[in-house]
């Protein structure tokens, strides 16, 4: 069956869109791990309430707790009092971070590029339609 072996390709796909850092970028990046420059990537676009950035890494508050205290640690995130509500807090990226997500964009970008590069036009738009109707009901048709 057709969405049997959609079950058994969804990982092996995951697995190939994701950004192999080579040792140069973990060097330089002193070993962080994919997870945590998703979660500097997700606080690229401006600080976000912790809630939010949990939800959105899906993952407890408690260990986004733990991650952003890692990050903070390495000078690559703060946090900030929410000047609309001082029971919040803010986790904004640093302008270290900023640039290094700005590098693991580019990396992401090649990774997809090479990944991508023998497939003609045409598929590659049915890809990009297919990614866009799954995504358009994340729920799923219930």
């Amino acid at each position: 069956m057709l969405l049997e072996r959609l079950l058994e390709l969804a990982p092996a796909v995951r697995r190939a869109f994701e950004v192999r850092l080579d040792a140069e970028h973990r060097g330089l990046w002193r070993s962080l791990t994919v997870h945590q420059l998703e979660a500097l990537t997700m606080l690229d676009d401006g600080p976000s309430p912790m809630r939010s950035l949990c939800e959105r890494l899906e993952i407890s508050e408690s260990a986004g707790t733990a991650l952003v205290d890692r990050l903070a640690a390495r000078g690559l995130v703060e946090r900030q009092a929410d000047p609309a509500d001082r029971r919040v807090v803010l986790i904004a990226a640093s302008k270290a971070a900023r640039a290094m997500v700005s590098q693991y964009r580019e990396l992401k970008q090649r990774r997809l590029a090479t990944l991508l590069a023998d497939l003609p036009t045409e598929d590659l738009a049915t890809l990009v339609r297919i990614y866009e109707a799954v995504l358009a009901d994340p729920e799923g048709r219930q």
